[in-house]
């Protein structure tokens, strides 16, 4: 391989000699291979290569036209299930949407099997690497390594060592990155031991893809991923040493504002493990807890997906503000398991490839079956020559690669000046490595309707099984574009693909959800609730019916101003205004001088209103905050109910050209679609915590902007005539309850009974309340002391208070001018309401550190704390 790419490294793709391929009738029309490159579809002289000639004479039969319609049905499954990714080095740290071509990578089944054979050996010396350097160090004392190559080494730490993982497995869990080479020989680029990202992508990538094209799926013969999985599982088992039989296995997440953050959800919910991030857990007595609603619970299994250095702020002073003080010496008592252990990051960094073949010969006795990528290690002097030797025709990296950084460093090397890198390497040749740069092989993806060629790189992953390690059949095949110069050895990934493995007889259907002889003990509880998640769900309840109450008092405004029922008088937009002005999703410049003066003004500015992220109270900053909470405890969420939240997002969207007629039409959608979030969670969701925090959120949310509606209609304003009250009917969605029980007849002692005290309309403020009551019985809590805690008694005061009203006396002490009894009454509310969710809050919520939730505008009667 170095030699074919070293006489090829100066020669651009555009110079590079080009075959055309003839133009059947069939998706493939106009892909061009290139000559100096392996083609995965095609042979130099245009022929499909046997691999693929199945799967092509069945996409001829599908013809282009249907493939293009059934991949625009699976770009909206993307879409719809929020499949995201944000790379490392992005400034912005926003998550782009994932780029999946539909068009799979095809290997044979034998081909794969030596792979798979290459990567278990690969693997199987790693382990044996790590176990010995984070050990006893006899490949160091004798020579086979280079005692400079390790103690030059940051990762290599004296905190890492006295580990003794569950059967001495020092990586239950490996990952490489594959390319092809012209001849045809696959090569391993770089070697991933910290954590390796890629495996909930490439599940999803496979649901996506054989969904698309199931009976190609089939008669291919796709070998299926879920053994993969099930072995990941069970590996992941047998590192539990305190409760083998059903330990408790989570998922140590770096958080939602990290790149690989969907993927972790992922994983968790189809592993049905818990998502968990550094401040759900805790070491007591040299053992890890998950902080929940429960109670502290041990831990048993971490997978862990943030680098070592940022695991425990005891033993690593990279970022104190990072981990879980403790974890290290809960591993060393062998009270918990981490996969992979502490410390096995060491052997990723590409100066270990220049001795891996040695390392192998020694360990094994063998030679290595997949060998990577030539480097060499400038620490040795024969290396260094060689290296500035032929400086112009190797990338030069960083000897010692922290996983998630180094490649913005390794382009700006790659980009000095010649004279300027060499005296660079040779003021400190340890930290720097030499590699060939590969001529990586092309695979059609599909662009813009037709086939084009690009770089292909596969990640492959592998799980440690008995004494061996069982390789994920296909992985992770990642494109780049061809045309773009690239100065690294693994080109940055512009798009990723499914992998089919094809096997030469029918395969068995397997799935994650296996029947055991083992008795199982019947539960009607679901996982465990950190109290992070609970206050997260909290305020998604929370917010979606602050949204939806924003939209129905924006609704019925326009339609005051727009409509023909509307009267023509100032009263009720008036009043609607200063609702709309308390809410916070107008100024409040619109509600202080009388409405006839302010209309023209405010229906030109009214819709940039509704759609201004910056203004906290507008409707759609609370739907980015609604989102936003979701999306941190997506793991939670149904699939269903994500795609409605998914749907929300992006359909409220201001059109360029737009009119109250335009904002009128998006509130309606938007009103549906929160009504059939609402609808998802009543009935599709368990009894769970889960379900009670959401719930209690909602209640407690729709319980205050209902008394907020009454106090802006009836206290701030003289809302005692029948439009106005009308309007209110309106915004709470009881119009059609009262004309069942009224007609049209219109009384401000109905409406307040209806809105107010009457537990059987949902949306009055005795529901919510009564509601609360029974949801706050049914928290969880062991150390409950005599008599009624706080926020008990709170909601015991309100519902009685409510129960006691008297509508009539009310409402005739209104009618004379007395406002005081009804004010008295909303502001109580309104109070008690806010001091309730602070002690909710404070009983429950607290503990697991500060919310991640985004500030939003008071929108009840007083300021509220939002703690």
């Amino acid at each position: 391989m170095q030699s074919q790419q070293q006489s090829s490294a100066g020669t651009s793709v555009a110079q590079a000699q080009v075959s055309h391929v003839p133009a059947p009738p069939d998706l493939f029309v106009g892909y061009q291979t290139n000559a100096s490159r392996y083609d995965e579809l095609l042979h130099p002289n245009g022929v499909a290569r046997q691999t693929w000639q199945h799967f092509r004479g069945l996409l001829d039969q599908m013809g282009p036209a249907e493939f293009s319609r059934r991949w625009g049905h699976s770009q909206r499954l993307i879409y719809e299930n929020g499949l995201s990714y944000s790379a490392y080095g992005d400034p912005d740290e926003n998550a782009r949407p994932w780029d999946l071509d539909p068009l799979p990578l095809l290997v044979s089944e034998a081909e794969w099997n030596k792979i798979s054979i290459g990567i278990a050996q690969r693997a199987t010396v790693l382990q044996l690497v790590l176990a010995d350097l984070l050990g006893p160090q006899h490949l160091v004392k004798e020579g086979v390594l280079p005692v400079e190559l390790l103690f030059g080494h940051s990762g290599f730490r004296l905190a890492y060592h006295g580990q003794m993982p569950p059967s001495e497995t020092f990586l239950p869990f490996y990952a490489a990155d594959l390319g092809r080479a012209p001849d045809g020989q696959w090569w391993v680029l770089a070697d991933r031991t910290e954590a390796p990202s890629g495996i909930g992508f490439a599940l999803e990538n496979r649901v996506v893809v054989s969904r698309m094209l199931p009976d190609m799926f089939r008669a291919c013969n796709v070998q299926r991923l879920a053994p993969f999985f099930i072995a990941f599982k069970a590996q992941l088992q047998r590192l539990a040493l305190q409760q083998p039989e059903n330990p408790r296995i989570v998922v140590y997440t770096r958080g939602p504002h990290h790149e690989n953050y969907f993927e972790d959800a992922y994983l968790a919910r189809y592993l049905g493990y818990s998502l968990v991030e550094a401040g759900d857990l805790a070491v007591r007595d040299d053992r890890v807890w998950l902080k929940t609603l429960d109670g502290l619970l041990q831990v048993d299994v971490l997978l862990r997906r943030p680098n070592s250095e940022a695991c425990d702020p005891l033993e690593f002073s990279d970022d104190t503000a990072l981990g879980v003080a403790g974890l290290l010496q809960a591993v060393r008592k062998e009270t918990v398991g981490i996969a992979n252990p502490l410390g096995s990051g060491l052997v990723e960094s590409p100066a270990f490839m220049a001795f891996l073949p040695r390392l192998c010969k020694f360990l094994l006795g063998e030679d290595l079956l997949l060998p990577g990528i030539a480097t060499w290690w400038c620490g040795e002097s024969q290396s260094l020559g060689r290296v500035l030797a032929n400086q112009s025709q190797l990338v030069v990296l960083n000897a010692y690669r922290t996983r998630g950084t180094g490649y913005a460093s390794d382009k700006r090397l790659n980009a000095m000046a010649p004279e300027e890198l060499r005296n660079l390497i040779q003021t400190n040749p340890g930290q720097f490595v030499g590699q060939e740069r590969p001529a990586l092989s092309t695979v059609p993806r599909w662009d813009d309707g037709a086939a084009k060629p690009a770089n292909l790189v596969v990640r492959s992953f592998a799980v440690a099984s008995g004494e061996s390690y069982c390789v994920m059949p296909g992985g992770l095949a990642r494109t780049s574009d061809p045309t773009v110069p690239n100065p690294l050895t693994v080109p940055a990934s512009g798009g990723s693909k499914d992998a089919w493995v094809l096997s030469s007889k029918p395969v068995d259907h397997v799935s994650l959800l296996t029947h055991r002889d083992d008795r199982i003990v019947i539960r009607r509880t679901g996982g465990d609730l950190p109290s992070r998640v609970a206050d997260n769900i909290f305020w998604l309840g929370r917010q979606i019916e602050r949204a939806d109450a924003a939209a129905r008092q924006m609704r019925t405004f326009i339609l005051q101003l727009t409509s023909e029922t509307s009267t023509g008088n100032d009263v009720v937009p008036g009043t609607l205004l200063r609702a709309l002005a308390a809410q916070g999703q107008i100024e409040p410049g619109f509600a202080l001088d009388e409405i006839r003066h302010q209309l023209p003004q405010l229906e030109s500015a009214l819709p940039a209103l509704v759609f201004d992220r910056d203004q906290p109270g507008a409707i759609r900053s609370l739907l980015d905050n609604m989102f936003r909470s979701a999306s941190l405890v997506r793991d939670r969420i149904s699939t269903d109910s994500w795609r409605i939240l998914v749907h929300i997002d992006q359909a409220f969207q201001a059109p360029q050209i737009i009119d109250l007629t335009d904002v009128l039409s998006l509130l309606n959608g938007l009103i549906a679609d929160l009504a059939a979030i609402e609808g998802m969670c009543m009935e599709s969701m368990t009894r769970s915590h889960v379900f009670r925090f959401l719930d209690i959120g909602r209640r407690l949310e729709r319980a205050l902007q209902t008394v907020g509606l009454l106090d802006s209609c009836l206290i701030e304003s003289s809302g005692n005539d029948s439009d106005t009250l009308e309007a209110m009917l309106e915004i709470a969605d009881s119009v059609m309850t009262y004309r069942s029980r009224y007609l049209a007849n219109l009384q401000l002692p109905a409406v307040l009974d209806l809105l107010l005290t009457d537990e059987t309309n949902p949306r009055s403020v005795a529901f919510q309340l009564a509601t609360l009551q029974a949801q706050i019985e049914q928290l969880p809590g062991d150390d409950h002391p005599p008599g009624y805690l706080p926020h008990e008694r709170l909601i015991l005061s309100m519902v009685h208070a409510v129960r006691m009203v008297d509508v009539l006396g009310v409402c005739e002490s209104y009618d004379v001018g007395d406002r005081q009894v009804l004010a008295s009454l909303m502001g109580s509310l309104d109070r008690n309401l806010q001091n309730l969710s602070r002690e909710i809050a404070n009983r429950y919520l607290v503990h697991a550190g500060p919310s991640r939730r985004m500030s939003t505008a008071p929108l009840s009667l007083h300021s509220e704390d939002h703690s």
